[in-house]
């Protein structure tokens, strides 16, 4: 199943990132192939929505389940229904509050799709992590007041390693 992971530290508030994540009716907005995404369903621990994806001629859609965790500062997504384009569905998101003040954000997806849809996400999957790194921090740099200076002097990997996260 393809995956991909990133764990990056940017100056901005984790409650200020984690809420562009959880703000998913937004993405259409500013997230590249996502058509249409809109909440079907609220949840104790989150809600249910249904993605629209188009790329390249394909569109397609699927349904999933976000779990939020705010003590936590984690958002979980799951494929939520049987049948469509995607098989399974996992992302992870933590957001590790640093001692500056800014984030240390912890991304992981794997994802598993029907052929041929998979063999064109594993030519771009690289690419793909790189896309949604750039418009979630862009995201932040718009909406989130900057917390800290991103040159700041702090020991980024002692505190990523006390989090439990690998940033090689």
């Amino acid at each position: 199943m393809p995956a991909t992971s990133f764990a990056e530290r940017i100056p901005y508030a984790p409650d200020c990132v984690m809420g562009l994540v959880t703000d998913v009716e937004r993405y259409p907005d500013f997230v590249p192939a996502m058509a249409a995404l809109r909440k079907t369903r609220d949840l104790p621990d989150g809600f249910e929505a249904e993605a629209m994806i188009a790329y390249k001629g394909i569109r397609e859609s699927f349904a999933s389940r976000v779990t939020i965790d705010h003590a936590a500062r984690t958002v979980t997504v799951e494929k939520a229904q049987r049948g469509g384009p995607v098989k399974a569905l996992r992302n992870s998101w933590t957001f590790h509050a640093l001692s500056d003040g800014s984030t240390l954000v912890d991304f992981h997806v794997e994802v598993r799709l029907v052929f041929p849809l998979e063999s064109l996400l594993r030519q771009k999957f690289d690419q793909a992590k790189v896309m949604i790194r750039n418009v979630f921090v862009e995201q932040a740099q718009t909406h989130c007041e900057q917390v800290a200076p991103h040159t700041a002097e702090i020991d980024v990997l002692a505190e990523a390693r006390s989090a439990g996260v690998s940033l090689a």
